[in-house]
This record gives C-alpha cells, sequence and structure tokens, in this order.
C-alpha cells in the first residue's frame, strides 16, 4: 500500500516537473522568435527607421529691445547708484 502512494506521488511530481520545464521550454523558444523576427526587421528594414530623431531645438528671434530679468535688474541697480 505505502508502495502504491509513493508510486502515485511520484508520477504526479514528475508530471509536474515535466510540465514546468516544458512550459519554460516554449516560453524560451517564443521568446527566441521573437528575439530573431527582431533581427530580421532590422537587418532587412530602411536605415532611417533604426534612428531616433533629435528633438527639434527652439528657434528663438533675436530682439535687440528684449531685456531680460538680470539684466533689467542691472540696469535698474545701475540708474540707483547713478543717482
Amino acid at each position: 500500500m505505502t508502495w502504491e502512494l509513493v508510486a502515485i506521488w511520484a508520477i504526479v511530481a514528475g508530471a509536474t516537473i515535466w510540465f514546468a520545464l516544458d512550459v519554460r521550454r516554449q516560453q524560451s523558444a517564443r521568446q527566441h522568435e521573437q528575439l530573431e523576427e527582431d533581427a530580421r526587421e532590422f537587418a532587412t528594414g530602411a536605415a532611417w527607421r533604426h534612428r531616433e530623431t533629435e528633438p527639434a531645438v527652439p528657434v528663438m528671434t533675436y530682439d535687440p529691445y528684449r531685456v531680460t530679468e538680470i539684466q533689467r535688474k542691472f540696469l535698474e541697480e545701475m540708474q540707483r547708484q547713478a543717482r
């Protein structure tokens, strides 16, 4: 009777381990296939698709009459000292 329970549990443990290993192998194979597909797309795709675009730099228009905050404070201080 005892050996029968041991045999049943051995079969259950073996089936569980086999199932877990098979699931792991399938996931690994799926990841490998995805990696191969990505590599194939990268190798055969257009070159411009593999580069990121540079962010657009805002163009500041030059205004000679525009004074920044620090320049304004400096000029006010100069006026104050000139009095």
